[in-house]
């Protein structure tokens, strides 16, 4: 599919949100959209009988509310120090949540959730570990800076205003303008994959 006809095609309907597949980066959105679209991808997951793991370094107030009450499995929510680095139980957890999912539903990749976690050497090679485990890593990061050029699979930028929405566009290479991003609606996004963009509706956050 050729890059102009994705985008002339999605400028009048988000394209329904894709499976996601390896190391994901998620940049942009307010708190709140941050956690509808945590929650939202948890809840997909959960309906497919996946595993699902969410590692909040970003602590909004609801996310884990949300984590508790509709996905009601407490190894599927593990909140991060302040700090945002990972301690040891919380890279362990990580790990057995792999583990587990490759004995009970080996045909689908775990989901792993990493909310504003900080990059030490140490997480990176853990990442990459699960990654080459058949994970996927869905990376909420801090701040635009965050994006390594080359390090995703794919990127997803939500909404933003004016200021923040030139600094995305610059850290994805002007793929998207700061005038897309700030034009788009509640539930949708721009996703950026094998250098096409795509306006996509984001998961809802329902049970």
């Amino acid at each position: 599919m050729a890059t102009t006809k994705a985008q002339q095609q999605s400028a009048v309907t988000p394209f329904p949100f894709p499976e996601l597949v390896g190391r994901v980066a998620v940049l942009g959105g307010n708190a709140t959209e941050k956690t509808t679209l945590l929650v939202g991808l948890a809840l997909r997951q959960m309906h497919h009988q996946g595993t699902v793991l969410c590692l909040d370094a970003r602590h909004h107030k609801q996310t884990e509310v949300y984590f508790r009450l509709l996905l009601r499995q407490p190894t599927s929510y593990f909140a991060l120090p302040d700090s945002g680095e990972v301690p040891s139980p919380a890279a362990q957890a990580a790990l057995s949540t792999v583990s587990r999912s490759l004995v009970i539903t080996p045909s689908l990749p775990p989901l792993l959730l990493f909310d504003s976690i900080r990059e030490t050497p140490d997480w990176e090679r853990t990442v990459i570990f699960l990654l080459n485990a058949g994970a996927t890593v869905v990376e909420l990061l801090p701040d635009p800076t965050a994006l390594v050029f080359g390090r995703y699979d794919t990127v997803l930028l939500l909404r933003e205003e004016t200021a923040a929405a030139e600094q995305l566009s610059r850290a994805v290479g002007r793929k998207v303008s700061a005038a897309e991003l700030q034009q788009l609606k509640s539930g949708e996004g721009r996703l950026i994959h094998l250098a096409q963009v795509y306006h996509v509706g984001l998961p809802e956050m329902e049970k």
